[in-house]
C-alpha cells in the first residue's frame, strides 16, 4: 500500500504574486508528514498542485520514483480532503456517495462505503447544504478515504470537527499509517502537529524542515505566529 511522495522545486505565481518559490520534501509510506506555516503561505495551494487540482508552474511530483505528468495519474493513488467541502450542495448525502462510488469497482466501493460511514457515524442523509459543518467535514474525508488511496492528502482536516471525531480523526490517520500509507498533513491543530513523524514549515515560498524532537507548541510559537 504504502508509496513515497516526493515534491522537486514546486512554483506557483498568481500574476506578480509569488506563493511557492520552489518547494521541495518528502512524504515517506508508513508517516505522517506535516505541513505548517502562517495563514496565506501557500499550504493549501501546494496541496491543491498535488492533488491535480491547480497545475504548477514548475517543478515536478514523484510517487514511488515514478514523475506524475497528468492529473489523472495522481487520482489513482491519491485521497484529497480540502478546505473546501467538494459535495454537491443541492444533491443529498446519499447521492453525492453514490456518485463516488460509481468510479471503479461499484461493489467493492459500496462495500468499503458501508464501512467507513460506520465508522465517522455518517447517518444523515439530508441534502448537503442542510449539513452541519461537522457532518459536512465528515462525508468529505469518507469521499477522500473511499477509494482506498495510498496517499492521503489532508488540508486541515479536523475544522468544523468536534472533539470526539477530531479524536476519531487522529485515530484513522494512525491507522492508515499502520497500514504503510502516506499522509501529508496541514494543520494549525497541535494534537494533529503531534502525529506527525516530519513537520515542515512554508516560509517565503520555501520548505523548511523543523529540526526533530521540537515540542510541537514551540512549532507553533515560532513558524505559525
Amino acid at each position: 500500500m504504502g508509496m513515497k511522495l516526493e515534491v522537486r522545486d514546486i512554483r506557483k505565481h498568481y500574476g506578480r504574486k509569488k506563493v511557492l518559490e520552489g518547494i521541495s520534501l518528502t512524504a515517506e509510506p508508513g508517516q505522517c508528514t506535516g505541513i505548517a506555516g502562517a495563514n496565506g503561505c501557500g499550504k493549501s495551494t501546494l496541496l491543491r498542485i498535488l492533488a491535480g487540482v491547480e497545475r504548477p508552474d514548475g517543478g515536478c511530483i514523484l510517487i514511488d520514483g515514478k514523475e506524475i505528468k497528468k492529473p489523472g495519474m495522481a487520482a489513482e493513488c491519491m485521497g484529497f480532503v480540502p478546505q473546501e467541502s467538494i459535495l454537491m450542495p443541492e444533491l443529498s448525502v446519499a447521492d453525492n456517495l453514490k456518485l463516488w462510488a460509481g468510479v471503479g469497482d461499484y461493489k467493492e466501493n459500496q462495500k468499503r462505503l458501508g464501512e467507513l460511514c460506520g465508522r465517522f457515524q455518517i447517518t444523515s442523509f439530508y441534502r448537503v447544504r442542510n449539513l452541519s459543518g461537522g457532518m459536512c467535514k465528515r462525508v468529505n474525508i469518507v469521499c477522500a478515504l473511499l477509494h482506498n488511496p495510498s496517499v492521503l492528502l489532508m488540508d486541515e482536516p479536523s475544522a468544523s470537527l468536534d472533539l470526539v471525531f477530531k479524536e476519531e480523526l487522529k485515530g484513522y490517520i494512525r491507522d492508515f499509517t499502520g497500514n504503510g500509507g502516506s499522509v501529508l498533513l496541514c494543520s494549525h491543530d497541535e494534537g494533529e502537529l503531534a502525529l506527525c513523524r516530519s513537520l515542515w514549515v512554508i516560509n517565503g515560498g520555501k520548505a523548511v524542515l523543523v529540526p526533530s524532537g521540537m515540542p510541537t507548541d514551540e512549532v507553533v510559537n515560532k513558524y505559525m505566529r
